[in-house]
């Protein structure tokens, strides 16, 4: 069923109603005074029984008196007024309203009777408690605050904060936008609402999130899918961190997720780009705003400072940008071209003595660009206002533009330095410059992250399990040990020889049949056994094997579990985690007694492919221990992979019955990985 809401009323509004039209310079004014200003070709009506004629135009004294129905009911009232306004609305069957005001009151639930107005109606609504929006796609301005006319352009953004809004429309850099908007509160519209719309709409070409929270996961989920497919990119600015509730404390996987984890995950789902301040979603919007889609990972850079150079390789190395590893016709041509003493290498220093510059970064700019490798071109050189009217760098780059192959961006080091004129010159030729090293050398990541990630996206497999089982059975919420595992193992993922033992003498015998030493756990039921010593590890032989089993019986009762006794290897932890927002995941990480004081881990979003699980695995930052550390052998990595994709599949067959399954820990040996402990926590289904 498809539920998307219809906001061409609201931000393609052929005709708007002010209720609350009022003289300059009140916030009603100011709406009406925006829209003429910009010039807004939809008919305005002035609403104010105050008034009966205002900026020469007839005023009414409410909705019911307008001589035609608008498509908008921008609502410049305060709190007090609210209700008989939007109700006004809904009887006169506007499909779409703006309140600025906070809807909130003292007396009663204002936003909840507002909200119940509206979806009586199906009034679709921008706020309570916003700043508005600028359509200025079609000069469509709805805002009670003075706004500079400026032209339209292909960036939609979207953002909870008031802040944001303004600071973004007021950027200097020549990022335009189709359309800006202040959700507010989100009582009937959320951010998810406005990403469907905005990608519908053909002028938009990338989108910018600043976010606090996901009003509707669903409907967020499906715009970050369509997203996707249409290559329209999304860059977020999520803020604000949480940890998990109480439902998961129970499982170790539970301690490796988090809200922010679970938006880490989602985000890499999709594609989405992650960025940390407001000037660095400025820098990847710019880029976005080109259509740029480099045909290779890989950059090339071109500097004129051999520190600065050094400054962004270091940035390059820890926000894993790559440069082209440049061929051999290349490296010969670039030595040909610098003056003696300077490396044919990339990323090129080509400053030597200043004397025919020009020449010089121009044939070194053409033959980086050429090298099949290369699918980014970085011109990375302070534009200095001491330049004065010599705008060297940005004449000969822009000259050479119509030969260039490759995308071309200039990145220029310190910011407060840029000189205004080099920056427009560059601009208005549609050449992105990226402020500030740190920021742009991210920027360029988002950029080539991007790319990859839709060059991939139609040749992943998802994998999906071959398994067919009418159920698991669980006995209470709580699966133990041995069960969980044994249900796994159906699943590919490889366990430990066991056996379950109700009385000493049948532990003996269990263990006389899988071989000293062994593993001795109570199988009680007991959760975190090794915190509460009920496991006893590298038992020997029969005598040892009566001691531990005495204690634990003491301690925790009779059954128990004798386990091969497991090698040590690398110990990792896996789980499925039920996120409440965006449904089942996998977390992977270095696992053991200490995994929630390491708290090295990843988070997938499910199905998942054998990629994603081993680019997560070595993005760990234990990482190196996988490839053999402090002279212990490298583990098997691709039994890693599968043990994941096993429980992957498991949770595709039966996630709507469980809420975590923890492995851990997980043995990661030179040939084989296994599941040495396991647990899955069920829902209730009482």
């Amino acid at each position: 069923m498809n539920t998307r809401q219809n906001l061409s009323p609201l931000l393609n509004a052929r005709s708007v109603a002010i209720v609350g039209i009022s003289e300059l310079p009140r916030f009603g004014g100011v709406v009406y005074e925006n829209l003429r200003e910009f010039g807004y070709a939809g008919n305005i009506f002035g609403v104010n029984p105050k008034y009966r004629e205002l900026f020469g135009m007839p005023c009414y004294a409410s909705l019911r008196d307008l001589p035609e129905q608008p498509d908008l009911a921008i609502l410049a009232l305060p709190n007090a007024r609210l209700l008989d306004g939007l109700r006004e609305a809904g009887e006169m069957k506007i499909p779409a309203a703006a309140i600025f005001a906070s809807a909130h009151s003292d007396e009663f639930p204002l936003q909840a009777n507002l909200k119940e107005i509206a979806h009586a109606h199906n009034i679709a609504i921008c706020g309570p408690n916003c700043m508005g929006f600028h359509a200025f796609a079609n000069n469509l301005v709805v805002s009670g605050y003075p706004i500079t006319k400026q032209p339209g352009g292909n960036v939609t953004f979207i953002t909870h904060s008031g802040s944001q809004f303004d600071a973004l429309w007021q950027n200097k850099r020549r990022v335009h936008f189709n359309y800006l908007i202040s959700s507010g509160n989100e009582m009937v519209t959320t951010l998810a609402d406005y990403m469907q719309f905005a990608l519908t709409e053909p002028t938009t070409r990338v989108i910018g999130l600043f976010m606090e929270t996901v009003r509707d996961p669903k409907t967020f989920v499906d715009a970050l899918k369509m997203a996707a497919e249409r290559d329209v990119p999304i860059v977020a600015l999520k803020v604000g961190r949480s940890t998990r509730g109480a439902e998961l404390a129970q499982a170790h996987s539970g301690a490796l997720a988090g809200e922010d984890a679970a938006y880490d995950a989602l985000f890499q789902y999709y594609g989405v780009r992650r960025v940390k301040s407001p000037d660095e979603m400025l820098d990847t919007l710019e880029l976005f705003a080109r259509g740029f889609r480099p045909p290779t990972k890989f950059i090339a850079s071109l500097h004129d400072s051999g520190g600065e150079r050094g400054l962004l390789v270091d940035l390059a190395e820890q926000e894993n940008v790559q440069f082209a590893p440049i061929n051999e016709t290349t490296t010969k041509r670039l030595s040909e071209i610098l003056e003696p003493g300077l490396a044919p290498v990339n990323p090129v220093d080509a400053w030597g003595t200043g004397n025919a510059y020009e020449k010089i970064y121009t044939d070194c700019l053409r033959a980086l660009d050429a090298d099949p490798l290369t699918g980014l071109n970085v011109f990375a050189v302070d534009l200095y206002g001491s330049d004065g009217s010599n705008l060297g760098y940005p004449n000969l780059a822009l000259a050479l533009l119509p030969e260039l192959t490759k995308p071309l961006v200039f990145l220029t080091n310190l910011a407060a330095s840029a000189d205004d004129s080099q920056l427009a010159r560059l601009r208005a030729q549609g050449v992105p410059v990226l402020m500030g090293t740190e920021n742009g050398v991210r920027a360029i990541r988002h950029l080539v992250e991007y790319s990859e990630f839709q060059r991939k996206r139609k040749t992943r497999i998802r994998e999906t399990s071959n398994v067919k089982r009418e159920s698991f059975v669980p006995a209470g919420n709580v699966i133990d040990e041995y069960a969980s595992k044994n249900i796994l193992s159906e699943y590919g993922i490889e366990i430990p020889k066991e056996r379950i033992a109700e009385s000493l003498a049948d532990a003996l015998r269990a263990a006389e049949c899988i071989g000293y030493p062994v593993a001795l756990k109570t199988a009680a039921g007991e959760l975190h056994k090794s915190d509460k010593g009920g496991v006893k590890l590298h038992v020997q032989n029969a005598a040892e094997l009566e001691n531990a089993y005495l204690e634990l019986e003491q301690a925790f009762g009779a059954r128990v579990l004798i386990q091969e006794m497991i090698p040590r290897g690398v110990e990792l932890i896996m789980g499925i985690v039920s996120d409440s927002q965006f449904g089942l995941m996998l977390a992977i990480g270095l696992g053991g007694i200490f995994v929630e004081v390491l708290r090295d881990s990843q988070l997938l979003m499910l199905p998942t492919t054998r990629e994603e699980v081993r680019d997560a695995l070595l993005n760990l930052r234990g990482a190196k221990l996988l490839r053999g550390a402090r002279g212990r052998a490298a583990v098997d990595v691709e039994k890693i992979i599968d043990a994941a994709m096993g429980l992957g599949n498991f949770a595709n067959d039966f996630g709507e019955e469980i809420v975590a399954v923890d492995v851990n820990p997980l043995m990661a040996l030179a040939t084989r990985a296994v599941a040495v402990d396991a647990l899955m926590i069920t829902k209730d289904k009482g």
